[in-house]
């Protein structure tokens, strides 16, 4: 069964914001978001689990050219995971603000949506490789899931959701039943386009 989208958009407005403020750019702590994310889930009675392991996904460079980033070989990332098989992955959105391992000289200007669904488009590669444990060792890391739970914990519960009004982050996302729903940049229509003129890469990284 497919999450409902005004939930989605609580989960995804409310983790979104409350990680990039209290983190400073989200897209640096991978673990934390998916972490937050189950958090939040769990608030509406939703089972899900944070996974790791090898994953990709295609951005675009400034010059329009299509190439594959992520995490593996050495590294790898961190995701969200539902009971009905629902990938969520509140970070690819924000991707292209780090520069990639492997070709750092390489400066991306979009990548593609938040994902939040069963089916996976071929411009994004997962492959688990297990269930990952969140071990915060560092005060400073222990200060900011606690900040965060804090906001989740208020913010995130069935009595607060406002039906169809529930608004999403600004940011590109990618729903249950293929349902794309782009910012007010029209960013993922620009991903799209040089997508279709230079095709998803090939082979994949994984």
């Amino acid at each position: 069964m497919s999450t409902p989208l005004p939930l989605i958009a609580n989960v995804a407005r409310i983790v979104t914001k409350v990680v990039d403020r209290v983190a400073g750019d989200r897209s640096e702590v991978p673990l934390l978001v998916a972490a937050a994310a189950v958090e939040a889930l769990k608030n509406h009675g939703i089972a899900a689990q944070v996974f790791y392991g090898p994953a990709a996904w295609v951005e675009i460079l400034e010059n329009q050219q299509a190439i594959w980033a992520g995490c593996w070989g050495q590294s790898f990332h961190f995701w969200a995971a539902t009971t009905s098989g629902e990938i969520v992955d509140l970070n690819t959105s924000v991707a292209h603000r780090k520069r990639g391992h492997s070709q750092p000289e390489l400066k991306a200007m979009y990548s593609p949506p938040m994902l939040w669904a069963a089916e996976v488009p071929s411009f994004y590669r997962y492959v688990p490789e297990g269930i990952a444990e969140l071990e915060l060792t560092d005060d400073r890391d222990r200060r900011q899931f606690d900040l965060v739970l804090r906001e989740i914990s208020e913010k995130c519960r069935p009595e607060l959701l406002r039906g169809e009004l529930e608004e999403f982050p600004n940011e590109p996302i990618l729903c249950p039943d293929r349902r794309l729903l782009d910012d007010s940049n029209g960013t993922f229509r620009h991903f799209d386009r040089a997508l279709a003129v230079h095709g998803v890469p090939q082979p994949a990284p994984i």
